[in-house]
């Protein structure tokens, strides 16, 4: 038999719910309350953050790795330990792949099956920026970063960095009294956390009991000590079901979750931030 590895990812319909707060990973998350399409706003501004599927997520990625355990994680003096991965996806240059709801997109690269057996994680290099592309109406006024005000509120086309001693995007937003056509913003993550943070992890994504830990890594692959020294992120995941692959596997679905893409936030000045969080990568095969 032929075996035919189709490179598809697949957002599913998944509806606007949890995601995290600043940071890439914190478990805690709050879900944005939706009611008929409309934000309610005490959650993002009166209570600090809240999260939810963005209109559009965008990275930039590398390699893709499937494994039969679980890889070692990187240090300062060491890169992730992959032994028991198999490389099945990668672009040498980068690849932006954008995804949205109910979307297919093909993927360029180089995709190779891996060899018969049960993996149990994945691994993914990808670009620290993330493009979210988001437009949503509030159930009240709300500020935005650029002083506008309104019950519409949109990202704005740019970028900004989320790095460590609080440094946060400083125009992410604009607001007004009528539905506003978003731009992209990039958010250019540094650290997990106010203080250099470079691991951060996120359990029962989406509540599945899949997991990703996020390693800010330097040029060399090993793990970032500070934010100038960032320069691409790994993920690594736990699937919340195994991937089998036998003789008679002929296809690779991948799916991307991106329920927690995107944070909003107050900036502690009750103006609306928009940032990015985790995806979650769904393989199944057939």
């Amino acid at each position: 038999m032929t075996n035919k590895i189709r490179n598809i990812l697949y957002l599913a319909a998944f509806s606007l719910i949890t995601s995290l707060s600043l940071s890439f990973a914190d478990s805690h998350v709050v879900n944005c309350t939706i009611t008929s399409g409309v934000f309610d706003k005490s959650e993002p501004i009166d209570n600090g953050y809240c999260a939810s599927a963005p209109n559009a997520y965008e990275v930039v990625a590398y390699e893709m790795y499937l494994c039969t355990s679980a890889p070692t994680a990187p240090t300062t003096t060491s890169s992730m330990g992959l032994d028991n991965c198999f490389k099945n996806w990668e672009v040498a240059a980068g690849s932006t792949l954008s995804v949205q709801q109910n979307q297919t997109i093909d993927v360029p690269g180089t995709m190779s099956r891996p060899p018969n057996g049960t993996y149990t994680h994945g691994v993914m290099l990808i670009d620290n920026t993330f493009g979210i592309t988001m437009a949503m109406e509030f159930d009240e006024a709300v500020t935005a970063q650029d002083g506008t005000s309104g019950v519409y509120c949109a990202t704005v086309a740019g970028s900004g960095e989320y790095g460590s001693s609080n440094s946060i995007p400083s125009a992410t937003s604009t607001c007004g009294a009528s539905a506003i056509t978003a731009g992209k913003f990039v958010e250019i993550l540094t650290t997990f956390d106010s203080t250099f943070d470079a691991t951060a992890t996120a359990d029962n994504l989406n509540g599945t009991s899949a997991s990703i830990t996020g390693y800010l890594i330097d040029s060399s692959g090993n793990l970032a000590e500070n934010d100038a020294d960032v320069d691409k992120l790994m993920g690594a995941i736990s699937f919340a079901s195994a991937v089998n692959f036998t003789d008679l596997t002929t296809t690779l679905t991948m799916s991307f979750n991106v329920g927690e893409g995107m944070a909003i936030y107050n900036n502690g000045s009750n103006r609306l931030v928009f940032g990015s969080g985790p995806f979650q990568a769904v393989i199944t095969t057939d």
